[in-house]
């Protein structure tokens, strides 16, 4: 079977599409599927371009080590931040794969589309392709929008809402299949009209090569050399951040946690990455001996920082339409052992407290958050027993080959459909 993946983000930028989608595409193409993701020039979050990259003029197809091949577009790039601009470059995306893909493509004609969100704009261009090429496509939803702006405040025009609700529901509608990451998702979809028969939840998870090697940086001394690194010594217990700084995050539920605890010194808290909230969370910080900042790092490196870390914090912002989310770094962090305290409610905390693997607390509630880090930092034997629950749990319910079959599934079903 041909398999195009349409996925705006993708390695070697670091972040839950990525991993997603990278992970999938290795396990079919191992299983013989020819298999090309529609990726972008990597340039996410800082809208640079990353080395090596810098002389693509209108895209390029590289293979793929693991066996598939990326097609990558040059579009119109900018930081991960301010709405009007990030519209544009997904806009500019989506234009691109459809200008690139519709009449000469630069690959084999599919059998299927695959196209993920965000971003949004570029399912039209899946469907336009599908029509082109008369196959079927399959939209899958990692966020519910519009509403997610409409939850976050950040889009706020009735008018606008309403015209992007109804393109939703058209690109729904026209799709032969609609797999969402949550359950949440697949219901909130089902509620507006959309048949449920067409409807499959798959969530995210890990890949099997990434659970062989998640815990090697501590074998290696990666992990040593990273804390020489950072000048941290033996007795500092790492509380990590990684990823995106943004307002979905609230990270200052962190900050205000270590502002609590500012007597212990020997408890970190470590932030690492970038995004539109960072300043303003770095000036929250400021004074505070025990918060440090680190700019965004490598996947590689991703994997040695979750593996130093005595724990890494899972937060999202306390609103309602986060109940449905499942952040796909729970799925990492269990692989590599490292306990989890996440601030979230709904599905996610359903599968961190089946996991033993995480302590869950309210969101945006520091006093539990501090109460939850003093209960790991004192006390090894919970810690110990959260790292060794993870690494089963991931493996038996969340590796992208069982992720990936259920794909396969979906695609073997829609294409003897169409």
């Amino acid at each position: 079977m041909k398999i195009w993946t349409i996925c705006q983000y993708f390695k070697p930028e670091v972040g839950a599409p990525s991993a997603r989608l990278s992970g999938l595409a290795r396990y079919w193409a191992s299983q013989g599927h020819d298999v090309t993701v529609l990726s972008s020039v990597p340039n996410h979050p800082t809208g640079i371009v990353h080395p090596g990259f810098e002389k693509i003029k209108n895209y390029q197809i590289d293979e793929d080590a693991d066996g598939y091949r990326i097609l990558r577009h040059k579009f119109y790039m900018t930081p991960n931040n301010g709405f009007i601009k990030k519209s544009l470059m997904h806009l500019s995306f989506a234009w691109r794969v459809l200008v690139v893909n519709y009449f000469n493509p630069p690959v084999e004609k599919p059998d299927v589309i695959l196209v993920s969100s965000p971003s949004f704009f570029v399912v039209i261009s899946a469907w336009l392709l599908s029509r082109k090429y008369k196959v079927p496509y399959v939209f899958e939803v990692r966020d519910l929008w519009p509403g997610i702006f409409k939850e976050l405040g950040t889009l706020k025009n009735p008018f606008i809402l309403k015209t992007l609700e109804k393109l939703e529901l058209f690109l729904y509608r026209r799709a032969k299949a609609v797999v969402t990451v949550t359950k949440g998702f697949a219901k909130d979809i089902a509620a507006r009209g959309i048949d449920a028969k067409k409807l499959f939840v798959i969530t995210n998870g890990v890949s099997d090569a990434e659970f062989e090697t998640a815990q090697d940086s501590k074998k290696s001394g990666a992990v040593d050399k990273l804390r020489a690194t950072l000048q941290l010594n033996s007795m500092t217990k790492v509380m990590l951040y990684i990823g995106t700084h943004g307002p979905s995050q609230a990270l200052g539920q962190i900050i205000d946690a270590a502002r609590s605890m500012m007597d212990r010194s020997d408890v970190l808290f470590l932030f690492v990455g970038d995004g539109a909230d960072k300043e303003r969370i770095q000036k929250l910080a400021k004074g505070m001996p025990n918060v440090d900042f680190k700019p965004a790092v490598g996947k590689e490196d991703v994997w040695t920082y979750y593996n130093m870390a005595h724990a890494s914090f899972v937060p999202l912002k306390d609103t309602p339409g986060f109940d449905t989310f499942i952040p796909s770094k729970m799925f990492e962090l269990f692989a590599t052992g490292t306990p989890i305290i996440a601030c979230l409610r709904g599905e996610a905390a359903e599968i961190l407290n089946k996991s033993k693997a995480a302590i869950v607390v309210d969101p945006e509630d520091p006093e539990q958050l501090s109460e939850a880090v003093a209960s790991l930092v004192d006390s090894t034997s919970r810690s110990n027993k959260m790292r060794e629950a993870g690494p089963a749990f991931v493996s038996e319910f969340y590796l992208h080959s069982r992720l990936g079959q259920y794909y396969l599934n979906i695609f073997d079903k829609v294409t003897k459909e169409d």
